[in-house]
């Protein structure tokens, strides 16, 4: 029996030959990870100055990170974060190699409708800010360049007041390009502060 051949093409030979840019993926990660729990650490003190349930503090943060989100390495911030089966309030931070970094508030259960008086008074701003929404689906897509997501500025209040309302999920996200890397703490730290502004009780 013939053993099958390793068929690469030239360049899929040349990176496979090199580890330096594995090496450099890795350290890149390394960082990234590591100004996620700096931000972490700045989110903690912000949120000393806003009134949030104790409930979705008491789990702390959470850094996550893999290799294969639709293909690429991502590292994930949740924080607040309280998950259960049907009812979710977190704020999560996104860092999706090649695509983005997002901010996203994701609510559903009761958190989400305790929360519905807010972001309808909330709305105008919200689309001032170019947010999108997530709302049917998959609860766990988070490609905001996807169909999953509608820019909020096609939305009416009304129909903005629906959903937020009958969806069995939300998910209001904001994103800052890769190019803008060397200010991605900042923006990342905007988001998060905007958020917690329409959420918290002060």
């Amino acid at each position: 029996m013939q053993c099958a051949k390793i068929r690469l093409s030239p360049q899929q030979i040349k990176l496979v030959t090199d580890a330096g840019w594995i090496l450099t993926k890795n350290e890149i990660l390394h960082h990234i990870k590591t100004a996620f729990g700096q931000l972490h650490h700045e989110q903690q003190e912000l949120i000393n100055y806003h009134a949030l349930p104790a409930e979705v503090l008491r789990q702390g943060g959470k850094i996550s990170r893999g290799e294969n989100y639709l293909g690429l390495p991502w590292i994930v911030l949740d924080y607040p974060r309280c998950f259960s089966r049907t009812h979710i309030f977190a704020i999560r931070t996104l860092f999706w190699w090649g695509r983005f970094f997002s901010t996203t508030l994701h609510l559903s259960g009761d958190w989400q409708q305790q929360h519905l008086p807010k972001l309808t008074r909330a709305f105008t701003e919200l689309q001032d800010n170019n947010l999108s929404i997530s709302y049917s689906g998959d609860e766990w897509v988070h490609d905001i360049t996807s169909a999953a997501y509608t820019p909020l500025r096609k939305l009416t209040q009304t129909d903005f007041e629906k959903i937020v309302r009958e969806s069995a999920f939300i998910k209001i996200a904001a994103s800052a390009g890769i190019g803008d890397i060397e200010n991605a703490t900042e923006i990342l730290m905007q988001q998060f502060r905007f958020f917690l502004s329409i959420v918290s009780e002060k």
